[in-house]
């Protein structure tokens, strides 16, 4: 155990300094060097399925990519069964904002990108653009100001030469009101990407073929989850799960979307409930009317897309081999975390 916080403190380390030149010297430290090495960010796109490319993103992350990480290592949930072990820490990510010239100028040029997209409607178009003004005009105070975006952060490793050793890891930003990527609401330039990153997976599997085992693991969560409020709905694509194997283990990588139907109504009322919680909270009433009006803009802007949702969402999982099905013994879900906006936690 005291060999894992270790490996985790060293990750810190990284993270508190921020000197993108030491990001190959750790990742050589702390990762396996195993081919199937992965690391999956927030983003949409941060999929990174070698070392070369787990080491770029952490330089990128130092160089300004992202806020202040800090993991609370101390209270990291860790599970070890023999020569394997896996994590799930709670964390933080700082941001700061500022009222900046520059700021408003990036905002003029996102409103006319989003103004003139012609791949939605225009309804869809003047609520998204209001859901971002309200999160942008909030008579705040002046200079910088510091928010803490609720994170986690879950791995596997493995024990290499007697060595304990990362082979996994996965980034998540808990999710506001509604997830960030909505198939309905997005634009062609999203989904040529998200295409992109397919190919990418498949790419890498090559004509390796999934365990029937493993797939049908992935299809009895799948009926598990049918009436889960949040995961009901989901469906794994059998040609976009990574796997490493390990022993006894299994650790996976599949990408999914989950399909719902949600009523206006639902949504209204929703609104409404948050409305309830904000105005009977012990909260200002500056921030009380700031927070009515956010959660306003959101229930206007999905119901703008219509009452069909598709969102993808990735699970990293660890699966027990038995000899005639798989059996989870961790997961950890996330849905692509992609704006990053002043209130909108």
């Amino acid at each position: 155990m005291k060999e894992i916080i270790d490996i985790l403190n060293k990750l810190q380390k990284g993270y508190d300094e921020k000197k993108p030149e030491n990001a190959t010297v750790l990742v050589n430290e702390i990762f396996s060097k195993r081919h199937n090495l992965l690391a999956l960010g927030t983003g949409t796109y941060e999929i990174c399925l070698d070392k070369d490319a787990v080491t770029e993103i952490m330089r990128s992350d130092w160089d300004g990519g992202w806020g202040d990480f800090k993991m609370d290592i101390e209270n990291a949930e860790i599970e070890t069964d023999g020569d394997v072990a896996w994590f799930l820490a709670n964390a933080t990510v700082r941001y700061t904002f500022e009222n900046k010239q520059e700021n408003y100028d990036s905002y003029v040029g996102f409103i006319k990108q989003h103004a003139e997209n012609q791949n939605t409607t225009p309804k869809q178009r003047i609520a998204f653009i209001n859901w971002i003004l309200s999160l942008r005009f909030h008579n705040r105070a002046d200079g910088l100001r510091e928010y803490f975006w609720p994170t986690k952060l879950s791995g596997f490793l493995a024990k290499e030469d007697g060595v304990w050793k990362l082979d996994n890891l996965h980034f998540s930003i808990d999710k506001s009101n509604f997830p960030d990527e909505r198939f309905e609401n997005t634009t062609e330039d999203y989904k040529g990407l998200y295409n992109k990153t397919r190919e990418k997976i498949k790419a890498y599997n090559g004509e390796v073929k999934t365990d029937t085992k493993l797939i049908e693991a992935l299809k009895e969560l799948e009926i598990e989850l049918k009436n889960d409020k949040e995961l009901g709905g989901i469906n794994f694509d059998k040609e976009q799960i990574v796997v490493s194997n390990a022993e006894c283990f299994t650790w996976i990588m599949a990408m999914a979307t989950i399909k719902q139907t949600i009523s206006e109504d639902e949504i209204m009322n929703k609104s409404l409930k948050e409305l309830d919680e904000v105005l009977n909270s012990n909260l200002s009433s500056q921030e009380k009317v700031f927070l009515s009006q956010k959660s306003v803009s959101y229930a206007l802007s999905e119901i703008a897309s219509g009452t069909e949702f598709t969102w993808p969402i990735r699970l990293t999982a660890v699966l027990e081999k038995g000899e005639n099905s798989y059996k989870f013994r961790h997961k950890h879900f996330s849905y692509p975390f992609d704006w990053i906006i002043e209130g909108k936690l």
